[in-house]
């Protein structure tokens, strides 16, 4: 390893114990670079990798079992599935994005890809605005996973979450209704709106101008496209993010209340009860 290399690569090294819910990063592999080797890891891991090629190729197994992985290409490795990977040698690079997560219990579904080769999800993003889209995810997790912030881990499983929805919706098994189950990108931006100033309280209408649609259109397709109201997801969120802050910090349930858009802190109390099945007092004297 060159010792110039910055402390933050280290977890791109073979021998990194990723004892976190969350890694993400970019492995940036050219010829006889100082990670130009073989990843070989045959118990796997704990949690998932999820891994986006953005440029050049990456060479999956060996022998028979080989398969490519070219820009566009998502792989998903499951816990405990072989690792077995480096740049395709006909190649002079081999580029990706990558998040290490242990998933939250509600995600699994989307995590049952149908094409896999030998444990692991296969997918192809062939549309440059979709491959977009997903890329721009991957950086953004990539770059909040390294804030020094009380809400960027939270922050972070909200657009990993959204990430996840997304190439569920790739999958061939959801292809033939994808019409009806492509997360919308103006679904996507209201998502985005939202956990980027969970504090507002902004109505409907505001959201709806936002992204070109009535209100009653934009209520609609939401819940349609995430199963829920556009107000139960940003409350979902909401109470993700006052469990942090209650189990890590003194600050007061009023203060946290108004931090997250409450300004009644019995109403703050009244949601976070019916989401978290206790009271926010209740919770914090658990830790």
């Amino acid at each position: 390893m060159n010792p110039n290399t910055p402390k933050e690569n280290i977890p791109l090294l073979s021998d990194y114990p990723f004892d976190m819910d969350l890694v993400a990063g970019r492995t940036l592999i050219e010829k006889d670079n100082y990670l130009d080797y073989i990843i070989n890891r045959p118990q796997g891991m704990k949690g998932y990798i999820i891994n986006l090629t953005t440029r050049g190729r990456g060479a999956i197994f060996d022998g028979e079992k080989t398969f490519l992985a070219d820009k566009g290409d998502l792989l998903l490795f499951s816990p405990q599935t072989i690792h077995h990977y480096c740049r395709e040698p006909a190649y002079y690079s081999w580029y990706h994005q990558w998040i290490y997560f242990r998933p939250r219990t509600f995600w699994i579904d989307w995590l049952r890809w149908s094409s896999t080769e030998n444990g692991i999800g296969r997918l192809s993003i062939q549309d440059k605005e979709e491959y977009q889209a997903i890329l721009d995810l991957f950086v953004k997790i990539e770059n909040l996973s390294k804030a020094n912030d009380i809400f960027a881990k939270d922050t972070t499983m909200c657009f990993l979450e959204l990430l996840l929805i997304k190439c569920a919706k790739f999958d061939p098994k959801n292809l033939e209704h994808k019409s009806h189950n492509s997360l919308d990108l103006r679904i996507d931006t209201v998502c985005n709106l939202i956990l980027n100033d969970l504090q507002q309280n902004h109505k409907i209408d505001y959201f709806a101008k936002k992204v070109n649609l009535s209100t009653s259109r934009l209520t609609h397709l939401f819940s349609e496209q995430l199963g829920m109201s556009l107000t139960q997801w940003r409350d979902n969120q909401r109470m993700e993010n006052a469990k942090k802050l209650l189990y890590t910090s003194d600050i007061s349930i009023m203060s946290i209340a108004k931090q997250l858009g409450f300004d009644d802190q019995f109403y703050f109390s009244k949601v976070f009860k019916k989401y978290c099945g206790t009271s926010p007092s209740r919770f914090r004297h658990s830790r």
